[in-house]
């Protein structure tokens, strides 16, 4: 996952340069004519919008995507947001006295889509309002991957700097997922050049904590980093993480969200022995890990409905809500699905 472009929307000026950034960008990842249109089309649809009542609040993001191989849209205001999403959907619903097909349009042109709002009315007891609108196009020749409804990533460096020390690599294995998930100590060059070896070791067999055992003896002597290796098995039901140092692993569930505890230390240098730790992935279920350049004084209560999202919509809301400015940041989510045919349509 990797930021392309990032546009703030504050007059018709921005919204034209966002159309010609989207579309160098769709040429050069080889989408095709037809495809690209859709894009435009969801992107003048959006800042549209935000021109109308974002109120100068507005950002737009281009995201390409490796799993699967795409373009994501992120949109994000701190408007009024809407009182009633259902009917803001609906065809010919307009507040401007325009068409209305604006979020409609966006749902039936985008592969997946998903969008998030809370109401002032409603800010009151959350402490945050706005719209964030989520749209992804698969690339043309791209094939349907198994587990892109269930997952979804942010990496995001620091100043966007070309180098970042947060690491974030995912294995699909069958019926599992597996993930890696590394901070390198500090930031920049010297912190991505830490961890980026280690990659190649998430391919390993072995177990969670001999996996991590094997990163630390590769750290060590070096820069160093803190770590979570981890793997979901949809066919039993459970997710499993072990990790070292000042990262967070959460369990979503309902209205809870428990943190699974990591040993303290930092990977190739002194630490605690480091345990797996497992939970029960039921339909619904979420399991997250997230850098420290994530807060962690966030609230399932702060968000509602948002959990109930494509898991990518969840982590990019997430990594412009509640980040740090002041590190690379980066959040790995993975949803158990309420059934198969959820995972082909729920976020459609």
């Amino acid at each position: 996952m990797k930021l392309l472009v990032e546009q703030l929307i504050k007059d018709e000026s921005d919204q034209v340069l966002l159309r010609s950034r989207l579309r160098a960008v769709a040429r050069r990842m080889g989408f095709s004519s037809a495809s690209r249109e859709r894009m435009e089309l969801v992107c003048n649809e959006t800042t549209s919008n935000q021109l109308k009542f974002a109120t100068g609040t507005g950002v737009i993001q281009l995201w390409e995507s490796d799993e699967p191989r795409g373009l994501d849209l992120f949109v994000l205001d701190y408007g009024p947001g809407v009182n009633d999403l259902a009917l803001a959907e609906r065809d010919g619903y307009t507040t401007a006295g325009t068409m209305g097909k604006g979020l409609g349009a966006v749902r039936r042109l985008s592969d997946d889509s998903a969008f998030y709002t809370q109401s002032v009315r409603e800010s009151a007891a959350t402490g945050w309002h706005g719209m964030a609108v989520w749209a992804r196009f698969h690339l043309d020749d791209a094939p349907a991957s198994e587990w892109a409804s269930d997952i979804g990533q942010y990496l995001r460096a620091y100043q966007d700097d070309c180098y970042n020390g947060d690491c974030l690599h995912v294995q699909p294995l069958r019926e599992r997922v597996r993930w890696m998930h590394l901070d390198g100590l500090g930031h920049g060059k010297a912190a991505a050049e830490a961890v980026a070896p280690v990659r190649r070791m998430l391919l390993s067999g072995e177990s969670l904590d001999v996996l991590l055992r094997e990163i630390g003896h590769h750290l060590h002597g070096g820069r160093g980093a803190v770590g979570i290796v981890g793997e979901w098995d949809s066919s039993a039901g459970t997710v499993a993480v072990c990790g070292v140092g000042d990262l967070a692993a959460y369990h979503l569930r309902g209205n809870v969200r428990r943190e699974m505890p990591l040993a303290s230390g930092i990977l190739g240098h002194a630490h605690r022995r480091a345990d797996i730790q497992f939970a029960e992935m039921r339909p619904g279920d979420l399991c997250m890990s997230a850098s420290d350049g994530m807060r962690r004084n966030w609230l399932l209560s702060t968000f509602p409905g948002l959990w109930e999202l494509h898991p990518q919509m969840i982590a990019f809301f997430l990594g412009q809500v509640v980040s740090r400015g002041n590190d690379d940041r980066s959040l790995f989510i993975v949803r158990e699905p309420m059934s198969q045919r959820e995972r082909k349509h729920e976020f459609r």
